[in-house]
């Protein structure tokens, strides 16, 4: 399952005004959708997904995979994670966890797979934190509505081989060992961590003090990678981040060294997304 970059875009006065997909060579980008709401996109390995706007909003699309050309999938809700083979969102009042089963001719289907949570993460799974985001991390055992504790809540996560979290303070990072509560101490960059981001390349973090980008090492080291990013990606084979000029650069792969592949326009997050 490649995943492909994407990059929402935003206009002099700081509002979202598009949706550019990464052509993967040089500096040329597609641009896929005009304005959204500031709640998305969302993208992983099921797709693309955005909130509509104007005459469209209230209604939730997912990409057809054709610039432009989106399809209703219901009706928009609170907090959403796109997985592998599907989306999974809540209601605004947070009541229950919804699952995408398709389509019963042109009508979206949901089923509920949980009660009230916090959608925080997804990819091979979703993680949710139960019973709103003050509780504590549960993960989908993939039967409807039944769930996982596997530890206490994280400041933040992301997923890949397997689930990743910070500590609310964001001093540490945490990986779960897949049994039970288990999680290995991976500690952090330089005074914490703002975000991390994880993708088959490996799990990426900003620091806390500002100072970089940072790779989590085989060694059990953060080693510093490139200059902080407000945003990064990460693919099954490098990093992408957003420089101070709102332009996008792909980690070459050692040391610090980075490759400019554009800016569509003033580029404000990075996220990736199956075809």
């Amino acid at each position: 399952m490649a995943l492909t970059l994407n990059a929402v875009t935003i206009d002099a006065d700081d509002n979202v005004n598009g949706v550019f997909r990464y052509d993967g060579f040089g500096t040329s980008w597609t641009q896929i959708r005009g304005p959204v709401t500031v709640h998305g996109p969302f993208g992983g390995g099921w797709g693309t997904l955005v909130e509509g706007t104007g005459d469209e909003t209230g209604t939730v699309f997912g990409y057809s995979g054709t610039p432009f050309d989106w399809f209703s999938i219901g009706e928009t809700g609170g907090t959403y994670a796109v997985a592998d083979d599907t989306v999974y969102k809540t209601p605004q009042d947070g009541s229950r966890i919804l699952q995408f089963d398709g389509f019963d001719g042109d009508t979206p289907i949901w089923s509920k797979v949980g009660d009230s949570g916090f959608l925080a993460v997804a990819g091979f799974s979703v993680v949710a934190q139960m019973p709103d985001f003050q509780g504590d991390t549960f993960l989908y055992s993939g039967t409807p509505n039944e769930w996982e504790r596997i530890g206490p809540k994280g400041g933040g996560y992301a997923i890949a081989d397997t689930v990743y979290r910070t500590h609310p303070l964001g001093n540490t990072v945490f990986r779960y060992t897949g049994a039970g509560t288990a999680w290995d101490d991976l500690g952090a960059p330089p005074r914490g961590v703002i975000s991390i981001f994880a993708g088959g390349f490996g799990l990426v973090a900003t620091a806390a003090d500002f100072s970089g980008v940072y790779r989590f090492q085989d060694t059990g080291n953060w080693q510093r990678i490139g200059d902080h990013s407000a945003s990064c990606a990460v693919t099954d084979d490098t990093v992408y981040r957003v420089d101070r000029d709102m332009s996008v650069f792909q980690y070459d792969g050692s040391g610090t060294s980075w490759t400019p592949i554009g800016r569509p326009d003033r580029v404000f997050s990075l996220f990736v997304a199956s075809d």
